[in-house]
């Protein structure tokens, strides 16, 4: 892929994957705002990405999801 056509919004599911090794999915968009979720390759890069940030406590409806195996296609095995 070599990048979004920048004329349209994001869509959920899209998957970008930048220079450091982390990778960002699409989550939602809703009225202009776009939501992802990233995934970084170790604890450090985590760190510096948000050592710039200001920390704001647990987000308490993230916090109870399920984990993320509940996601996982059913039609795939699972490790119970």
């Amino acid at each position: 892929m070599d990048g979004r056509d920048r004329g349209r919004p994001p869509q959920k599911g899209e998957e970008y994957s930048h220079p450091d090794g982390t990778t960002e999915v699409v989550f939602m968009t809703e009225e202009g705002r776009v939501l992802t979720f990233r995934e970084y390759p170790d604890v450090g890069s985590f760190d510096r990405s948000v050592s710039g940030a200001e920390y704001r406590g647990v987000n308490a409806d993230v916090a109870t999801l399920p984990a993320a195996s509940e996601f996982a296609d059913s039609e795939e095995p699972t490790d119970e």
